[in-house]
């Protein structure tokens, strides 16, 4: 899938706020997971170019096809930012070896309060209905659910494995899972990571699968579903891990939480490794927070002598 390119201008940074003392040293070229295009092009992207002087430039897609992406130089960003280690073990240890870990969304169902099913969607929202009603909600065949793709996104991979881990901890029908879900790349239910939320806020779902930080982004009404279930809690891996996903090219993915982790690409450039710097800073954590999102301790993955030495003061 080819990614989305969102470009924004040197000139934001000399904008407004930004001292006028403050040199372009570079440019932030961020290919980053879909879930995280908001946040990234609208909140921290510009402030990181006011803040800094350097220049910030995003696209994002699935993390898996941005992955794949890179891998083939179809696209040279030089940071990656993923949902799920997975993706960035693709491009080691050509293209890096290791990643910083430093945040989580938890897994929501979003939904259209203009849907047909809303007053029934309401209601599980609120409490008034068991939440195991919402997936007899969504197999109905007139039910019109958005998710995105298991080949290429870990959202689209976690939300797969939910309904069968929802099915087992409910005690619904072992038919459910294909009612709510057919085939792994159903037409009729799978769409870009980019996309997805616009079609659901035009009408054109009844819900779809979502991270509550893009719920939150984009004023959407949506249902939460428990730790058990939402892929947000490390704590929680040993239940995830009991649900798995067979891809089209024959590998089986087993669940696991789907934590926020970033990493340079090819030898760290200095705006890079400022992007980086901001992000876990207190004004990066501010803005992820204010976008949704559970913000921890940094956290290494991978080769952590690997990882450049501005950054290592920031590791827990």
């Amino acid at each position: 899938m080819a990614a989305t390119a969102v470009v924004l201008p040197a000139a934001l940074a000399a904008c407004g706020t930004a001292p006028k003392s403050a040199a372009v040293h570079g440019t932030a070229n961020v290919a980053y997971a879909g879930s995280l295009q908001d946040v990234n092009d609208l909140s921290i992207g510009p402030a990181f170019q006011r803040s800094t002087g350097n220049k910030y430039e995003g696209q994002g897609g699935g993390s898996f096809g941005v992955a794949h992406e890179i891998a083939s130089k179809t696209i040279a960003p030089n940071l990656f930012e993923s949902v799920g280690y997975a993706p960035i073990q693709v491009l080691e240890p050509k293209f890096t070896t290791w990643a910083i870990s430093f945040a989580a969304s938890p897994l929501v169902v979003a939904y259209d309060p203009k849907s047909p099913f809303a007053p029934q969607l309401n209601a599980i929202r609120s409490g008034q209905k068991p939440l195991k009603d919402l997936f007899s909600l969504m197999a109905n065949p007139q039910f019109h659910l958005g998710r995105t793709n298991p080949n290429t996104d870990p959202q689209g991979q976690a939300f797969y494995m939910m309904v069968e881990l929802a099915q087992k901890q409910y005690h619904l029908p072992s038919s459910l899972p294909s009612q709510v879900l057919g085939s792994l790349e159903n037409p009729h239910q799978v769409y870009s990571e980019t996309g997805i939320l616009s079609l659901l806020q035009s009408g054109g779902l009844d819900a779809s699968s979502a991270f509550l930080s893009e719920a939150i982004q984009r004023h959407l009404d949506y249902i939460k579903l428990p730790s058990s279930l939402n892929f947000a809690n490390p704590a929680d891996n040993a239940t995830y891990a009991t649900a798995s996903v067979k891809l089209s090219n024959g590998t089986v993915v087993h669940g696991a939480a789907l934590t926020v982790d970033i990493t340079t690409i090819g030898t760290p450039a200095p705006a890079a490794v400022s992007f980086i710097r901001y992000l876990l800073g207190r004004h990066g954590e501010s803005l992820m927070k204010k976008a949704g999102y559970d913000v921890f301790s940094p956290l290494p993955l991978g080769r952590r002598s690997a990882v450049p030495s501005r950054l290592t003061g920031l590791l827990k």
